[in-house]
């Protein structure tokens, strides 16, 4: 992290208040708050995270398999899952060797393991396994 303690805020003038907080938590990192701002976004709607939530407990799961246990018809699941596979939350993957090859697989990312993980240290006050 790129945090310095020294400089609480923006001078007035310098820099706006995005690029403060993006210099600040990002630094010399890969990512950017525009980044971070679209995961939690992502993250705002309580399916998507179900989703994440599952994929994170199963790493990878069939799309037929999501669509079984949403179970909801009327639900959108090509439209959330995008919305996640764009967050860089979950990645789309070719079958497993054993599987059906004509299906979708999705799969958490390094990055959706690491929100779900923080939320259930935050949330439970335990270490996630």
């Amino acid at each position: 992290m790129a945090t310095d303690p020294s400089q609480t805020t923006p001078a007035p003038g310098e820099e706006s208040l995005e690029q403060y907080v993006n210099r600040q938590l990002f630094g010399d990192s890969m990512a950017t708050l525009g980044d971070h701002a679209t995961r939690k976004a992502a993250l705002g709607d309580e399916r998507r995270y179900a989703i994440l939530y599952y994929l994170w407990e199963r790493e990878e799961v069939a799309r037929k398999e999501l669509a079984e246990v949403i179970d909801d018809p009327g639900f959108d699941l090509t439209h959330h899952l995008g919305t996640l596979v764009d967050a860089g939350l979950v990645g789309r993957t070719g079958a497993p060797e054993d599987g059906d090859s004509r299906q979708t697989f999705y799969r958490i990312t390094h990055v959706g393991r690491q929100e779900v993980e923080a939320d259930v240290e935050n949330v439970t006050g335990t270490s996630p396994q």
